[in-house]
């Protein structure tokens, strides 16, 4: 009776944990999932947030204002689930970390922007 008390304790404290899954999210992924059509000289600030909403950063320096946007989500699963969504599912990225930057002149038209390549 002692074993069984023992093995139902242990397979209560493993069991939790066995099928843990979490995902983080920071920011916004905006930027990843639209087509950036923007034109150098034309394009304004307010049509960069306009689109993308308000950046995660701003910089200024002399003549030039920079808009930061990132993202960020990582997946955190228990060892029985990363082998189960490997296998099943289309859940392979683990972490994925992206960068928009965007810098604009003293009269807020778009300079240049680049951003990270999705993973």
């Amino acid at each position: 009776m002692t074993r069984t008390r023992a093995a139902v304790a242990l397979l209560g404290l493993v069991l939790p944990t066995a099928c843990a899954y979490t995902v983080q999210r920071s920011g916004d992924p905006r930027f990843l999932e639209r087509k950036l059509d923007w034109q150098a000289g034309v394009t304004s600030a307010e049509d960069v947030a306009a689109a993308l909403g308000p950046p995660d950063l701003i910089r200024g320096a002399p003549g030039r204002l920079v808009f930061v946007y990132r993202y960020e989500r990582e997946v955190k699963a228990s060892l029985v689930l990363s082998a189960y969504l490997r296998i099943f599912t289309n859940e392979r990225q683990r972490h994925v970390d992206s960068t928009l930057v965007a810098v604009f002149d003293d009269a807020d038209r778009l300079l240049y922007y680049g951003a990270s390549a999705e993973p």
